[in-house]
């Protein structure tokens, strides 16, 4: 009976600990950035700067899980920016990378005013970007985005000019991102329920990541019984409060008592923002 009691109370710890690792997981969305092109052959050098700095704006709003494309993946995100995004291979290649949605671009204009007799340079730049749902191979709904630099300043050399010129974009870059793609949270706990039914629920996710009050969101849990995930969706909560960078309060709108059930049988619900993909 001891013994029996013991594989009891060990089997309880395993489960607490692997329900309590899944629902402290890092479940931010997966993007993954491929190299830019660039529409002219001597440009193509300077295309790497736009996509390294699109590289730290993803990292630096701290929503995202940020993949650098490189090898075969790259050079077929890069390819087909330029095509209808529905290639079975171009789906198959970038599943196989685990990032949900892809970014890559193209530099369609590069300029370098050279100034007093070579001393100083000015620059412009001007590139496109696409966002990719990796799952379809499809543009997502305003994914498409053209970003033109204002002023660069007066600097040394025309790298240096040109860095300037794409600082320029860094703030109109950054409100795309934040209106292109759909914020990812962790449900971690009922805050109250009734009648069997959640009220109100605490998300892993606040002002640091842009969460607002009255964002809409999506709950579903994954299946994975068929041997690929399926998303099952079983409700909807609204932001009501903001409480700090990290968490925020949300009344459940619809599935009240699906998401106390399947949160009761510890289940990892994940929050999906409803954007206009």
């Amino acid at each position: 009976m001891q013994v029996k009691n013991l594989i009891l109370l060990f089997l309880f710890f395993i489960t607490f600990q692997t329900t309590n690792a899944q629902k402290n997981k890092d479940y931010r969305l997966i993007v993954g950035v491929a190299n830019f092109s660039a529409s002219n052959v001597k440009q193509q050098r300077f295309a790497s700067m736009v996509s390294e700095r699109v590289l730290d704006i993803l990292n630096n709003q701290n929503r995202f899980k940020v993949i650098d494309l490189d090898g075969t993946a790259r050079n077929e995100a890069i390819a087909k920016s330029q095509e209808n995004y529905k290639s079975d291979n171009w789906i198959e290649a970038n599943k196989s990378i685990s990032a949900e949605y892809t970014l890559t671009g193209i530099v369609t204009s590069i300029k370098f005013i050279r100034l007093n007799g070579g001393k100083g340079y000015k620059s412009s730049i001007t590139f496109t970007t696409k966002i990719i749902n990796t799952e379809t191979g499809e543009i997502i709904q305003n994914g498409t985005a053209t970003f033109s630099s204002i002023n660069s300043s007066i600097k040394l050399t025309p790298e240096s000019a040109l860095q300037s010129a794409i600082q320029t974009t860094v703030n109109p870059l950054k409100h795309y991102f934040s209106s292109s793609f759909p914020i990812k949270l962790n449900l971690v706990r009922i805050e109250k329920e009734n009648k069997g039914k959640a009220i109100t629920v605490l998300l892993s996710g606040g002002s640091k990541i842009g969460v607002a009050e009255k964002n809409n969101f999506e709950v579903y849990f994954t299946d994975n019984s068929l041997g690929k995930p399926l998303p099952k969706f079983i409700g909807e909560v609204k932001i009501t409060r903001v409480l700090s960078e990290d968490f925020s309060e949300a009344k459940v709108k619809k599935g009240g008592e699906e998401i106390l059930k399947f949160f009761n049988e510890n289940k990892v619900l994940i929050c999906k923002s409803e954007n206009n993909e």
